[in-house]
């Protein structure tokens, strides 16, 4: 049978192997006729089998039939052995070359884990491999280990130990092996050993370190019933505990702690993780005298800078400071849980603030994107020691989250920094903006449909501008009446053709752009549902346009990392909008308003998001419809949208500005074209109406869409001009008087904001008006506020001052804020005027080329004008073509000492934003021609700006405000002094007399009839 060929069914003689003995003679035979054949022949006859028992097979003879020659080791040298069988070579382990501190230390980070508190999903783990002291970092995100390291990590450990770190260990993921990183590194004079790919043995203390936290913290979460939310604060305790235990390395022992700082920690600051408290409430913080003086509180660990502890408020749901608590460390959070279920779900619809200093991590995100880097765990609230809990603490909780998540409106997402008046701090502690979580689309801002966030409410840049009773305020401009509120009223009542006719036009424009696949509903997942809104869109006059309606998902029920991640999408800020009105003022530019159809249905989703069908569209199936175009109300669909805007303008030219991301810009010279975005209101800015048509060709190429022609009302903002007298004047007519109607009671003339005499200082709690009457007052500031930002900074005063009580108003202040309304109604005509008369009548704008722009200020401050705290009040008013384009009316933080400190902080915010607006006008082709001129009524804070020696008048201000200095040096503004009587932004910091306000308003440019 040797050989022969085995048929096969169907007969066409296929070849196949045998088995068994048969097939030996098929074999080569390399062998010599006495049978001799080689190790390695033999080793590979056999399998490959390993060569002690291919030794031990022939030295006992327990096969016949061969003998082998040559030498055993030969097989050694089998390729085929080492592509098959290799292992990776044991990890022994090996005696460390550190001899003193941060000889060498090891790093490793953790994550992506759950999403914790304050957006953290990953820690970063730090160990010094002599002393095993640990410290950890919770983070945000990956790309945070680098800067953490140079900036938080080294220089502390340095400058506790008197020493130089000689040497990092790591593994090579991105964060340690970037190029900036690695040049860092080589920089400092740091060695950097990697770790072998795959090879985490190689970093093992780290990795045990990362372990015990983990573990740790797990057990802790356990133990105290907490969700995983709060793994960073168990992370940080875990760190704690580990740091004061005894650790083991062959056969030494040792406390880390106490090799790291020289003496034995105390522990007497510590409790139970997890375990409930009682939190004293501050007298003089308690609503009245028979609030309870404790509040439950659930123990996080040690708190930051202070000698107290971390505490949760589980009412609240805030985190809070106190360093008088009685704890139970016997109660856990889940015991206490299921006992008081009940009260928790009562109070949380009526609880009041407890008075507790609020720590800025609140448990829903806000946004932004950005979180700031945190500070190491390593000890906590051992203030006498020499190491302070400064240096050793519990990582620094973020000032303010300007990430994008949570802190904007659910349906219409809009964002712009604007200068408002500022609110005052909230005792020693300043509280997270926590802006209302249910907005409605197209029915905030007033007729623009606007959404400002509290961004909008920051006076600047700094985190200490924010307020909670502001942010809140702000979302409640006034709302247009006589508007359907659902689909049956719209389509049952009156015009109901006209609202049908227009839902389903929607739904057309939906189902054109493929916005969706129905599908059944994913196992897991939860589809979000979708609402219909109604808008009738008139002209400046009020006249209907058409009627509009639009499909609207619920983007708060959203869930972040399944339905979205990033959320932030910039829009034109104010004074970039006011800048370019004065400059098609003064050059006669071409404004053109543009419609894109539907826009957000341009932008493509990056997740997957599912939403029911829509009420009056449902085919009764069950399914859902999983969204591939960003549909309006979700939280990501204005970020989709910019981003797919931004990708069309930069291929057809355009180029994103540098000082605004919504201002974009196409052409060189005479012939260059500007566009501002707005989400999906969009405005062109060109020398010619050809270069408009040309601009408009390309879009329609990418997009559906359409010019409005000439614009006239923009935002809820009327825009009337004269091409041919190069004039322009913007107002709010239409809002301000609907704002009147509203709130405006008082009866008479009003001649100015404010009443003679007013203060608005915040009272005893029990002099506040009503529940609805409080409501009613959040939502006249806000109103308020949204004129004062815009068009009206003669209102810019007046409105901060109102904001400071918006949480607890009495009958003055209340009588106050309508008084305002009812000005700005009686003056709803009043606005921003740019012209090339106006500015050429703009003090220091003398000689000005005729079609030039040309930047001039104004600061001023009210010294020790806050009765509360003795603090300042500043401002500021800039103009461009003869016209305010940015203003200020803000409440200083830092007290100053004399009228010259205050004027020269005002200064300071003064210059910050003329710089700013330099570079702006630059990038419109309108470069300053010498230094900004910056008009300044205080000859000493002129003089302190001007003379560096002045060290006994300045060595105890901040440094930040000698910045002025430095801009007045490099030319970038010049200061001048003038009279009071004669300065506009006088306004912007105090109550004046009817003369002296209508004076001020002339000064700064406005448009007075």
């Amino acid at each position: 049978m040797v050989g022969d060929s085995v048929q096969s069914s169907s007969g066409k003689g296929e070849r196949r192997e045998l088995v068994g003995h048969d097939c030996e003679c098929r074999l080569s035979n390399p062998t010599s006729a006495s049978g001799e054949c080689d190790w390695l022949t033999l080793h590979r006859r056999m399998g490959h089998v390993a060569l002690p028992i291919l030794q031990q097979i022939v030295k006992q003879e327990m096969v016949r039939g061969i003998r082998v020659k040559g030498e055993p080791n030969e097989v050694l040298g089998c390729l085929t052995c080492m592509q098959a069988k290799f292992t990776r070579y044991p990890f022994h382990s090996s005696e460390t070359t550190a001899k003193a501190p941060l000889d060498e230390v090891v790093m490793d980070v953790v994550g992506p884990l759950k999403l914790g508190a304050a957006g953290a999903e990953y820690f970063l783990t730090i160990v010094d491999v002599y002393t095993r002291m640990t410290w950890v970092y919770v983070l945000p995100k990956m790309s945070d280990v680098a800067e953490t390291v140079k900036t938080d990590w080294l220089p502390m450990v340095e400058r506790q130990q008197d020493r130089l770190v000689k040497a990092i260990r790591t593994d090579r993921g991105g964060e340690f092996v970037s190029k900036d990183f690695s040049t860092w590194l080589k920089k400092q004079g740091i060695r950097h050993s990697l770790t072998m790919p795959y090879s985490p043995a190689m970093n093992g203390i780290a990795e045990r370190a990362n372990r015990t936290l983990t573990e740790t913290a797990r057990g802790l979460l356990i133990e105290a019933g907490l969700p995983t939310y709060f793994w960073p604060d168990a992370v940080r305790h875990a760190c704690v505990a580990k740091n004061r235990a005894l650790t083991h390395v062959g056969e030494d022992k040792w406390v880390p702690y106490v090799e790291w700082i020289g003496r034995k920690p105390k522990v007497d600051m510590l409790r139970v993780f997890g375990c409930m408290c009682m939190a004293l409430v501050p007298k003089k913080l308690r609503h009245n005298k028979l609030d309870a003086k404790a509040t439950w509180a659930v123990h996080l660990g040690m708190a930051q800078n202070s000698k107290g502890w971390l505490l949760w408020d589980p009412f609240t749901k805030k985190f809070l400071v106190s360093r008088d608590c009685k704890f139970m460390e016997n109660l856990p959070y889940k015991e206490w849980k299921a006992e008081n279920q009940a009260k928790i779900g009562v109070r949380l619809g009526e609880v009041k603030s407890n008075g507790l200093e609020h720590v800025e991590l609140p448990l829903e995100l806000s946004s932004s994107s950005t979180i700031t880097r945190q500070s190491p765990q390593m000890n906590g609230g051992e203030e006498e020691e020499e190491v302070q809990q400064g240096d050793e603490r519990a990582p620094s909780l973020p000032p303010r989250a300007t990430s994008a998540r949570g802190n904007r409106a659910d349906l219409q997402q809009r964002h712009e920094s604007i200068q408002v008046p500022a609110a005052e701090e909230e005792g020693r502690g300043r509280r997270k903006t926590q802006p209302p979580k249910r907005l409605s689309y197209e029915r905030l801002g007033g007729p623009a449909n606007s959404t400002l966030t509290g961004s909008a409410l920051m006076l600047g840049d700094d985190a200490e501008d924010e307020s909670e009773e502001c942010a809140f305020a702000f979302f409640s401009p006034v709302e247009m009446p006589g508007e359907p509120t659902n689909p049956k009223e719209a389509w049952e009542g009156p015009n109901g053709k006209e609202w049908k006719k227009a839902s389903d036009e929607e739904m057309g424009s939906i189902i054109e752009n493929n916005t969706f696949d129905l599908v059944n509903l994913p196992l897991g997942r939860k589809a979000i549902s979708s609402k219909w809104l109604f808008k009738r869109k008139t002209d400046a006059d009020g006249n209907i346009e058409r009627y509009k309606s639009r499909l609207v998902a619920k983007g708060y029920q959203q869930q972040e990392k399944k339905d979205y991640n990033e959320v932030y999408a910039p829009v034109v800020k104010g004074t970039t909008l006011r800048t370019l009105f004065a400059a098609a003022a003064i050059k006669g530019w071409v404004v053109k308003q543009i419609d894109i159809v539907t826009a957000f249905l341009n932008g493509v989703l990056e997740e997957e998001t599912y939403m029911e069908q829509p009420e009056g569209y449902n085919d009764g199936s069950g399914r859902v419809w999983k969204l591939k175009k960003a549909l309006y109300g979700l939280k990501q669909a204005p970020r989709q949208w910019y981003i797919k805007l931004r990708e069309v303008l930069e291929a057809i030219g355009f180029t994103p500005s540098t000082a605004d991301q919504s201002l974009f810009m196409l052409g060189e010279g005479e012939q260059r074209s500007f566009m501002v975005v707005y989400v999906d209101d969009i405005l062109i800015f060109s020398p010619s109406s050809d270069l408009v048509k040309e601009v408009m060709l390309k879009l329609q190429d990418k997009f559906k869409c359409k010019t409005l022609g000439d614009v006239n009302y923009y935002l809820g903002i009327h825009i009337e001009r004269d091409v041919e007298k190069r004039w322009m004047r913007v107002h709010q007519k239409k809002y301000l008087e609907a704002l009147a109607a509203n709130f405006g009671k008082s009866e008479g003339h009003v001649a100015t904001p404010l009443p003679s005499g007013f203060k608005c200082v915040k009272g005893p709690a029990e002099e506040s008006v009503g529940e609805e009457e409080r409501r009613r007052f959040h939502s006249l500031v806000g109103s308020l506020m949204y004129a004062a930002v815009h068009t009206r900074p003669d209102a810019a005063f007046a409105t901060g001052q109102l904001a400071r009580v918006v949480q607890c108003p009495n009958e003055e202040q209340v009588a106050a804020g309508e008084r305002v309304a009812k000005y700005l109604g009686q003056t709803a005509t009043v606005g921003l005027q740019y012209s090339a008369a106006a500015q050429r009548r703009q003090k220091g704008a003398d000689g000005v080329e005729p079609g030039r722009l040309f930047l001039t200020a104004f600061s001023d401050a009210s010294w020790a004008s806050e009765p509360e705290d003795m603090t300042s009040v500043g401002g500021f008013i800039c103009c461009v073509g003869g016209g305010p384009t940015a203003w200020e009316s803000k409440k200083q933080v830092d007290q100053a000492l004399s009228s010259v400190e205050s004027e020269y902080m005002a200064l300071f915010r003064a210059i910050r934003e003329v710089v700013w607006q330099r570079r702006l006008l630059a990038e419109l082709g309108e470069d300053q021609q010498g230094p900004t001129p910056l008009y300044c009524d205080s000859q000493g804070a002129i003089a302190l700006a001007k003379n560096p020696v002045l060290h006994g008048l300045t060595k105890h201000m901040k440094v930040k405000w000698h910045w002025v200095r430095s801009m007045v040096t490099a030319g970038e503004v010049e200061l001048h002094y003038v009279k009071t009587t004669a300065q506009p932004a006088d306004m912007m910091t105090k109550r004046l007399v009817e003369q002296q306000h209508w004076k001020c308003c002339k000064l700064a440019g406005m448009a007075l009839n």
